[in-house]
């Protein structure tokens, strides 16, 4: 595993974080606001840096799209945490 925190460690944080505390039906649970807020606190924990307005900027209209130390990118919004599907299959 690479020392330098990646998209791959915050969907995986951010997974068990909601599954852990609410269930596995946790979108079902969660108000969609306090998801994208959940989502955005965990990313930059990672140190990932927002390159379009985050969640508390746009008033979660829009996903936030943000880029780690490692170069590798997700999003983040009303539905959680997502990567994008090239950066799954090499991560």
């Amino acid at each position: 595993m690479p020392g330098t925190p990646t998209a791959h460690h915050a969907l995986n944080l951010f997974s068990l974080t909601m599954e852990s505390r609410h269930g596995c039906d946790w979108k079902d649970k969660i108000a969609p606001h306090t998801v994208a807020m959940l989502a955005d606190e965990i990313v930059l924990g990672f140190g990932a840096e927002p390159l379009s307005p985050t969640s508390t900027q746009s008033g979660g209209s829009v996903p936030t799209v943000w880029r780690f130390p490692d170069g590798s990118t997700c999003r983040t919004g009303f539905f959680g945490l997502k990567m994008e599907e090239a950066l799954r299959k090499t991560a």
